[in-house]
């Protein structure tokens, strides 16, 4: 039995033990079993048709040539049929994926809502077979900058899932997770909130404790009580036009409340250390999660003593050990977006603020400095005030934790030229934000990338960052 020392959570005392976890069992020419020449043979000859095709190198990036041969795939049908055949749904989508990767988003989305339209033809108007269409039409709007409209994909999405398994089903929680991720990442904090609740509550009547569904919710609520305590970069406006979407799913905005944040964290721990099919990395995440949320809050003590039971957890792991506290990690960093330009004048260019810093041991910034500054002074005070704001997980040996000079973050934003802002700086990668030593440390989505990538989202954090494995 491996057994953790006690950590302090709020009035109460939780014991973090585990069992300890048998190694995997490694793939060896002995433990696999053999496939036949004959089986391989026919899996290789299987024939893709075009559409597979096209589908695989919209995978690769190959747009062009996927447009091609959807396009002529999309004429093949109709010819032999009609306008609304059900077969169209499939290569129209896979041809508004390419357009979009080609950056044609007018194109992407009459695609989208052609094959939206062919199926509610076919299979009925509240058909689930369209979620998926609506989540792509929802991603272009949001990316092209069109959040109303990307919110009521959004809404509209969730309705037919909701209409279709209704609202106790476990079918559902995909749908709540989107949604509520939707929200969140777009500062509706309280309508996500009422969403992971939901989610949860389903849980607990369809899934055992230690469902990554049900962990998800317990994640999902705790990052709304951070996000509302900490939220991302806010312009100084007394409008409240600056609230980005109603509140629609959840309670009436309320003061912050920590314990319910810590204790949906904690239970998290709990549940993985109670279980015995989470591996040792699964467990230091959730406890690396717990203590993060404690040092953002003020509390150095209680997460430093998390995370000495990281440490205990990753001994046999020292890369990851490294990753994790090698060097300070931005748990929150609120940088603005791009500056509002009046007198607009020519194409738009990259400008960047690059600062330098020290981070002491408990998180803080202190000592900023600002490197450089292009155009001059157009959002030095801005970025200087979100880098003061921000909290790090400092960099960490195993006992105590430990400040380090000349962290530095680089960040770049668009902007219009006018009179008074020359055009001296070329074009770049949109709004990066990086740390050093270290590289890129900024990922103010990492709870949907995650998700949308089948792995573990982790919590769902605005502007709360933390490394994806």
């Amino acid at each position: 039995m491996f057994r953790m020392p006690t950590a302090i959570a709020g009035s109460a005392v939780v014991a973090l033990s585990m069992s300890a976890q048998s190694p995997p069992i490694a793939a060896t020419e002995s433990n696999v079993a053999p496939r036949s020449d004959e089986l391989v043979l026919k899996e290789s000859d299987q024939p893709q048709s075009p559409v597979d095709n096209a589908e695989g190198l919209v995978a690769v990036g190959e747009y062009v040539e996927a447009i091609n041969i959807v396009e002529l795939e999309i004429d093949n049908i109709e010819r032999r049929s009609n306008r609304y055949n059900i077969e169209l749904a499939r290569p129209l989508v896979i041809l508004g994926d390419a357009l979009a990767g080609v950056g044609d988003r007018e194109g992407a989305l009459g695609a989208f809502d052609r094959a939206v339209h062919i199926t509610r033809v076919n299979r009925g108007l509240h058909h689930p077979s369209q979620v998926d269409i609506v989540y792509r039409e929802a991603n272009v709007l949001a990316a092209n900058g069109e959040v109303a409209q990307a919110n009521r994909r959004h809404e509209y999405a969730y309705g037919i899932l909701l209409r279709s398994h209704g609202g106790g089903s476990p079918m559902l929680l995909p749908g709540i997770f989107s949604l509520a991720d939707w929200y969140l990442v777009n500062y509706n904090i309280f309508s996500a909130r009422g969403l992971y609740e939901h989610a949860l509550s389903v849980a607990d009547e369809t899934l055992t404790a230690a469902d990554p569904k049900r962990l998800r919710a317990l994640r999902g609520m705790a990052a709304t009580y951070l996000s509302e305590r900490f939220p991302p970069y806010q312009k100084e406006t007394g409008s409240s036009s600056s609230q980005p979407l109603s509140y629609r799913y959840g309670t009436m905005p309320a003061i912050n409340n920590f314990a319910k944040g810590e204790r949906a964290l904690i239970e998290v721990v709990n549940v993985l250390m109670a279980s015995g099919e989470a591996s040792q990395e699964d467990v230091a995440d959730a406890v690396l999660e717990l203590g993060d949320w404690y040092l953002i809050f003020g509390k150095h003590g209680r997460a430093t003593t998390l995370y000495r039971h990281v440490w205990e957890l990753l001994q046999a792991k020292p890369d990851e050990l490294a990753r994790i506290f090698d060097v300070p990690t931005p748990l929150y960093l609120p940088l603005p977006g791009d500056p509002d330009t009046d007198g607009v004048a020519g194409r738009p260019r990259t400008g960047v603020v690059e600062l330098s810093f020290r981070v002491d041991e408990s998180g803080g910034v202190s000592g900023i400095a600002t490197l450089r500054s292009e155009p001059q002074d157009l959002m030095d005070v801005k970025v200087r005030r979100a880098v003061r704001r921000a909290r790090y997980r400092p960099a960490f040996d195993g006992e105590t934790t430990l400040a380090t000079e000349d962290v530095r973050v680089s960040h770049e934003f668009m902007y219009y030229p006018t009179d008074d802002l020359p055009a001296d700086v070329g074009s770049k990668e949109h709004a990066k934000a990086a740390y050093h030593p270290g590289g890129a440390a900024r990922e103010r989505q990492a709870f949907v990338q995650r998700s949308q990538n089948g792995l573990d989202p982790g919590p769902a954090r605005t502007g709360f960052s933390r490394s994806l494995r």
